[in-house]
């Protein structure tokens, strides 16, 4: 198999795991790294055996690249992303997409024009307990879905420095609760503040409805403790799933309808059936990077693509409205 060859542009915290990860995979060949910190570029072309750029323009100039991943801050995606895709190279985006619809628009249509895989880095779609409550909730196991609950908070996160914690954390979920019910909230309200941080959201409680279904997304950079979890309830059981160590349990629902001493119907629930799913535990960016470079020699359309990235922003971008407009 004809390894691709690719790069990373963009080596603070994720760029880090995307080069680690890069380099263990065996139908990847790293070639090159981009940052405009020469210190981190020597660093990296040192550790990993690859070539070193602090110019964009130089790399894509003197590599033939096959696909980049594009892990810099937000507000550089945009004109890094459209000058790769203009070298008709592949390309994965670490969310958000962009930090505006139509920056992100624009990108879906460059991609489409020059025939181009674009993706985008919504990693839990790829977490192994994810891509088994998606199966159970496609087959019915849970019944209608009425309503979904995450948590998603813990301490600030200082590589973070140009998004709040709606664009930055919420819309992992945000995006999770569209994949897992197949359509984008009718409704959106919630609350946000500062609590710790001067310049930007640090807190938000976000109410989402997709008709007669609710989500509720906690998340937050001030709890003292990591906490990463989902809970999901359906009219025949009840989903539990903790992000950080890919766990899941079910408790099917077993109920009988009866009628009382005065005639009314009355629902009686019995001992629920509990279901522990062994899932083999896997690094989800390992999966999200090796099915980035399967959909390119496949030509295949990839898990997230660009128009499920764009949903996902619009609706981080309304819940910011929703809730800095009281």
């Amino acid at each position: 198999m004809t390894k691709l060859r690719v790069a990373v542009i963009g080596l603070g915290n994720m760029g880090n795991y995307h080069v680690r990860n890069y380099s263990q995979l065996p139908e990847a060949d790293l070639v090159a790294v981009c940052d405009v910190m020469t210190e981190s570029v020597q660093l990296f072309a040192e550790q990993y055996g690859c070539k070193g750029y602090t110019n964009l323009d130089d790399m894509l100039e003197n590599e033939p690249l096959d696909a980049v991943s594009i892990t810099a801050p937000t507000r550089f995606h945009f004109n890094i992303a459209k000058k790769v895709i203009e070298k008709g190279i592949h390309v994965l985006i670490e969310k958000p997409i962009a930090d505006t619809l139509e920056d992100a628009q624009e990108l879906i249509r460059l991609a489409a024009t020059y025939q181009v895989t674009l993706t985008v880095g919504h990693i839990e779609r790829f977490n192994p307990a994810i891509t088994k409550l998606k199966e159970l909730v496609d087959a019915g196991a849970l019944g209608k879905i009425t309503s979904l609950i995450s948590r998603r908070v813990g301490a600030f996160p200082a590589q973070i420095k140009d998004a709040n914690v709606v664009i930055d954390l919420a819309v992992h979920d945000i995006d999770v609760f569209s994949y897992l019910l197949g359509e984008q909230p009718t409704g959106i309200s919630g609350n946000a503040g500062r609590a710790l941080i001067e310049d930007r959201e640090d807190y938000a409680d976000i109410f989402l409805t997709y008709g007669d279904q609710t989500g509720y997304i906690q998340v937050n950079w001030i709890t003292p403790i990591r906490i990463r979890t989902l809970s999901v309830t359906g009219t025949k059981g009840y989903a539990e799933l903790d992000y950080m160590t890919q766990s899941l349990t079910v408790y099917e629902t077993i109920y009988s309808r009866e009628r009382d001493q005065f005639g009314d119907e009355v629902v009686k629930f019995s001992e629920p059936n509990k279901v522990e799913f062994a899932i083999e535990k896997k690094g989800q960016l390992e999966i999200e990077l090796a099915h980035f470079l399967a959909c390119i020699r496949e030509k295949k359309p990839p898990l997230v693509d660009g128009e499920a990235a764009l949903e996902a922003l619009s609706v981080a971008l309304n819940v910011m409205r929703a809730v800095t407009s009281r």
